[in-house]
């Protein structure tokens, strides 16, 4: 799972998370979870990664988990309940499904790409600094991309 966000208005901050688990059952009422663990974020800087486990972004050690649960999936959008820092909201993502096919080890895959977006005050992750120049060090907006495989059980 990777984020992105602005930073200081004029360049985007990308890092994702290296810790995290999803299952997708397809049929006529398909269904995708997964779970992340915040404290595997990695910005590639040592001193921001800390900061975003902290209690002003994440606070890994209270919230270690990051939820997400679909809760409709149509032609290309689904809706999913994401929980962060206890907080839980609607978010609606594009997607697309590759496969399934066979890998070299015979094993059956199906691919999924998720993208969307949230605000992450609306998850209570409201640190901020002024600039002073104006406007703020971060932005709310949060992009969320997610691709992944997944093995037939």
């Amino acid at each position: 799972m990777e984020f992105a966000v602005k930073h200081m208005g004029f360049s985007t901050v990308r890092g994702r998370f290296l810790d995290f688990d999803a299952t997708f059952e397809g049929g006529e009422r398909p269904a995708l979870r997964g779970s992340i663990r915040v404290a595997s974020v990695n910005s590639h800087d040592e001193q921001r990664d800390g900061h975003i486990k902290a209690p002003d972004f994440f606070d890994a050690e209270r919230y270690p988990e990051a939820t997400v649960v679909a809760t409709s999936i149509g032609e290309d959008r689904l809706v999913a309940d994401v929980t962060l820092k206890g907080v839980t909201r609607p978010v609606e993502f594009r997607y697309r499904l590759t496969g399934p096919a066979t890998d070299p080890w015979g094993n059956e895959r199906i691919g999924i790409e998720l993208e969307g977006e949230i605000d992450r005050t609306d998850f209570g992750v409201n640190w901020n600094a002024p600039l002073p120049g104006g406007g703020f060090l971060v932005d709310d907006t949060v992009s969320l991309i997610a691709s992944f495989s997944l093995v037939k059980a």
